[in-house]
């Protein structure tokens, strides 16, 4: 009972396990299935971020006339076709092996491990090459700015531009403006100057104002020029009459100087004469002699007086005709002057004379001039008119075009931030279960790992039960082919033993054969009915934990389960 009990023990057992493994093997493919799409998921929505990256990289490339990198997507999209294509054959390997319920082999096991990790290698480079595209977004968006800020200021520039050149033809038309008032204004005076000479030459009367003002300068100067004539008169008398006086002086001076010396001369001799009669005669006395000194001394310093005065005189006589020649001097070149500007005028007025004539000829011109001006500027007016309306509607039509522009682009890098947000997300998402998967794939390898130490160490336990079982069998068939001999011997002897007693002694071997008969049948079967040779024969054999590696005999298997629940848990 104990052994019929074991047997089925274990072969529930061996039926959970093997159930335990399908279902391992069921959510292992089912992993597998779940990871495979998601892989494919996660490539799908890569190769739709980098279509869609590469569409508005595309579009705006074009739009701001860069040129886009076609070497390098075109590569990764056959990378990503040949791994879609994979990833097609082995689901549908995958599918085909579920359908048939066969186990798959370790090579399809490795083979499937190392797409994994080619899948995972190839998801850290999608995940290089989208950031690698985000920093392309990002130049991009950092050229998009630029180039907007340079459309921008380059509109700017020439909205500047067109507004200068309205300004200068505004400016230009208000100086043609004012020119054209300015020669009507001439034009009126010169025609009324015109008009008025015609009626003086038509009556004879009176003089243009011009020649009026030169003939007043002309009698002003001829005035001043007899002015100066009669100062010149005078001042040419008062020289003369002032030379006569020095000469006078002169000669005054020059007989002064004669009767002086002759004086002299005379008191010499006087002197002389009287030293001689003095000394002929008695001497005079030292009084005559001290008078005649000190009378000597008197005219001496009065003739010197004298001749300092008319020195003096003749000074100022000489520095007043200095005087009067300079004074007739600038006299003679102011009438020179005066002359020459007589003759300027003279000559004035023959140029205006002349210059009238001119400016009668250059009024006739001056009025064709004036009307192809009006017509010019008439002409200019309506060009002026028609380029403002023109620029007008040209800067209104640019800052149409560039606001769209500008509302385009910022749609579209709003539109490319979202995505990218979105494919972030997406690729989070996917990671997260990816790793997720993984850790999944790691626990179920570990517990397949344990599953198939177990069966292992089950198997062989099984294998030597049955080898015990089979050990004990043959033994019980020795025994019984030994039962049976002594049992034929038994039977010999009884047959003999009852051909010599027939009658008493035919029971008692009977029951005697049937005791032992007994006894041998209860002893042919020990391995039924003995439990402690079983518990002996299981007790022999030992289970080891996978973890720990604690050996538990195999009358013990469910303390095992429950240590192995509790040390893998």
């Amino acid at each position: 009972m104990t052994s019929t009990r074991c047997n089925s023990n274990f072969r529930k057992r061996k039926r959970l396990v093997s159930k335990r493994s399908c279902c391992h093997k069921q959510t292992t493919e089912h992993n597998l299935n779940l990871l495979l799409s998601l892989h494919q998921i996660h490539s799908l929505n890569t190769d739709e971020s980098a279509m869609t990256s590469k569409g508005a990289k595309e579009t705006i490339a074009s739009k701001l006339g860069f040129k886009s990198g076609s070497s390098a997507c075109s590569k990764t999209e056959a990378e990503l076709e040949k791994i879609r294509k994979e990833n097609a054959h082995l689901r549908r390997k995958i599918d085909e092996l579920a359908k048939r319920h066969i186990k798959p082999p370790d090579s399809d096991k490795s083979k499937l491990l190392e797409r994994i990790l080619s899948l995972e290698t190839l998801r850290e480079r999608n995940n290089q090459q989208l950031l690698v595209k985000e920093q392309e977004l990002e130049t991009l968006r950092q050229q998009l700015s630029a180039r907007g800020g340079e459309v921008v200021a380059s509109l700017q520039a020439q909205l500047e531009q067109r507004r200068k050149e309205a300004e200068q033809r505004d400016v230009m038309f208000q100086s043609l403006s004012q020119e054209t008032e300015n020669l009507k204004n001439k034009l009126v005076t010169v025609s009324a100057r015109c008009q008025s000479l015609e009626t003086q030459v038509t009556n004879g009367q009176v003089p243009p104002a011009d020649l009026a003002l030169v003939q007043d300068q002309l009698r002003d100067a001829l005035e001043k020029n007899q002015q100066w004539l009669v100062y010149d008169q005078q001042r040419e008398a008062y020289v003369q009459s002032v030379l006569a006086r020095t000469l006078e002086l002169e000669q005054q001076l020059a007989q002064a100087k004669q009767q002086q010396q002759q004086q002299q001369q005379q008191q010499q001799q006087q002197s002389k004469q009287e030293a001689g009669s003095d000394a002929s005669a008695n001497p005079v006395g030292p009084d005559k002699d001290a008078q005649l000194k000190s009378q000597y001394d008197q005219l001496l310093l009065g003739v010197q007086r004298d001749l300092e005065s008319q020195k003096d005189q003749a000074t100022r006589a000489q520095q007043e005709l200095n005087v009067q020649k300079e004074q007739t001097l600038k006299a003679q070149t102011e009438l020179q002057s005066q002359k020459e500007q007589v003759t300027r005028l003279q000559e004035e007025v023959l140029a205006l004379q002349r210059r009238y004539e001119d400016k009668c000829s250059d009024l006739s011109s001056f009025l064709r001039r004036y009307e192809e001006r009006s017509k010019e500027l008439e002409e200019a007016k309506m060009q002026l008119q028609a380029e403002r309306l023109g620029n007008r509607h040209a800067v209104s039509e640019e800052r149409k075009v560039s606001s769209e522009r500008a509302d385009r682009m910022r749609v579209e890098l709003e539109n490319m931030d979202i995505r990218l947000e979105e494919e972030r997300k997406r690729s989070a998402e996917l990671l997260q279960q990816v790793n997720m998967l993984q850790k999944s794939l790691l626990s179920q390898n570990e517990e397949q790992r344990r599953i198939a130490a177990l069966e292992q160490q089950i198997q062989l336990s099984a294998k030597d039960f049955e080898n015990e079982k089979i050990d004990r069998q043959t033994m019980q068939h020795q025994l019984h082919k030994v039962l049976k001999e002594l049992r034929k011997a038994r039977d010999q002897i009884a047959k003999l033993e009852s051909a010599k007693q027939p009658n008493a002694r035919f029971s008692e071997p009977s029951s005697y054969n049937k005791l032992e008969f007994e006894r041998l049948t209860i002893d042919d079967h020990p391995g039924l009915t003995s439990p402690s040779k079983v518990t002996n024969l299981l007790d022999e054999s030992f289970l080891e934990c996978p973890k720990c590696r604690t050996p538990y005999p195999t009358s013990r298997h469910r303390e095992l389960l429950t240590h192995i629940d509790y040390c893998l848990a």
